[in-house]
């Protein structure tokens, strides 16, 4: 027979008093300092896990608590020789098995973030009806807008005429949903060469982007790439991916102040170039075969591309404005809006993957100069 000392709460109450359990062949009696006593098969009351030394907490039928630091005595007289709470108290017990445990445990926290949120995520994409899209994309034109786009200085004409190309020759190319509903539209964004794609469809492309395309296959090369994203649904996969990541961290820190603020940067997520390599290059072959199929030389695409690069480069390359002394001049508010939202596109086009792109438009050229319809790389390439 096995005396257990410890303190007992009655139900609801932090008043406590002194108590003891004892347990013996599947029975216990716990006998209360003012003379109450309590009896019941040992198979009856709800035993706290084990964690280290931490006081253990037995609750009774009445919902009361008996509550005691001697962990040993509890495993020895009440815990079933093969319980997990007994089997993880080992594993804590012994630091080798600690070590293999935070190897494992970080093992499995990186690849359910490097393959296993991915992998999730696409699937959850492709399985929301398209509405999903829309709603989310409502009101992001309308933000960016108001924080970073302005009006179009592009004629009336050369919009039209751009539109006809896309909806004419593109989305016919392209679209393989017929609940997809694409729109066009134009912005001026400070100098920024840039098209980028809305989950519900929506394309925007800017005016200096529109201004170094030198012909029209340049143009046609990127509108495919972006609809190649709208397609995969990569933006509202990203967007997906975000949230479990931001949920899980909420989980294991136990914060969820921030979650308010997920709706802030929404905008900027969804129409940021920064996309996985894994997207981008799903996008980039989306484009190279459907030109491939509409007779485009994919060398467009790399032609663009590295004309948009050296622009961007160019606006990071210039010197900041001096005054007369020599000291540089404190922008005015105007000034300074027109630099954060040069810096926030340097941010966004910093793309590492750049050559390899352009490199794979390059393979798909090949084909394309050869008189082939459907390019097949090696897995080298």
């Amino acid at each position: 027979m096995t005396m257990i000392q410890g303190k007992w709460h009655a139900q609801g109450s932090a008043a406590q008093q002194g108590a003891n359990l004892t347990a013996h062949d599947g029975f216990y009696e716990l006998e209360i300092e003012n003379g109450e006593r309590y009896q019941g098969a040992v198979a009856d009351l709800h035993i706290s896990d084990r964690l280290g030394n931490v006081e253990r907490k037995i609750t009774l039928d009445d919902h009361s608590i008996f509550a005691t630091s001697d962990n040993d005595a509890i495993d020895k007289a009440l815990q079933k020789p093969n319980s997990i709470s007994g089997f993880i108290h080992r594993l804590e017990s012994h630091m080798g098995w600690v070590v293999v445990g935070v190897f494992v445990t970080a093992l499995f926290t990186f690849s359910f973030f490097k393959w296993g949120v991915p992998w999730a995520s696409e699937k959850i994409a492709h399985a929301l009806p398209q509405k999903t899209n829309e709603l989310i994309a409502l009101n992001t034109l309308k933000f960016l807008d108001k924080y970073l786009l302005s009006e179009s200085t592009l004629s009336k004409a050369r919009q039209k005429q751009i539109r006809a190309r896309f909806f004419d020759s593109l989305v016919p190319l392209g679209s393989t949903r017929n609940s997809l509903k694409y729109k066009l539209h134009f912005r001026d964004w400070s100098n920024i060469p840039n098209a980028f794609a809305l989950p519900s469809g929506d394309i925007i492309l800017t005016d200096k982007f529109v201004e170094l395309s030198k012909n029209q296959d340049e143009m046609d090369s990127v509108m495919l790439h972006e609809i190649g994203h709208v397609e995969r649904r990569h933006s509202l996969q990203t967007l997906i991916e975000s949230t479990f990541i931001t949920v899980s961290i909420m989980l294991i820190i136990g914060d969820i102040n921030f979650v308010g603020d997920m709706g802030v940067g929404l905008g900027s997520l969804l129409v940021s170039t920064a996309y996985s390599r894994d997207h981008e290059t799903q996008a980039d072959e989306f484009a190279f075969k459907k030109m491939l199929k509409a007779g485009i030389d994919p060398s467009s695409f790399s032609n663009i591309m590295n004309r948009m690069t050296k622009h961007v480069e160019g606006l990071s390359d210039k010197p900041k404005q001096k005054t007369d002394k020599g000291n540089t001049a404190k922008p005015d508010k105007k000034t300074k809006t027109k630099n954060d939202k040069d810096s926030f596109w340097d941010y966004l086009s910093s793309h590492p993957e750049t050559s390899k792109r352009v490199h794979l438009a390059n393979q798909y050229s090949a084909c394309f100069k050869q008189g082939l319809t459907t390019c097949q790389l090696s897995p080298a390439d």
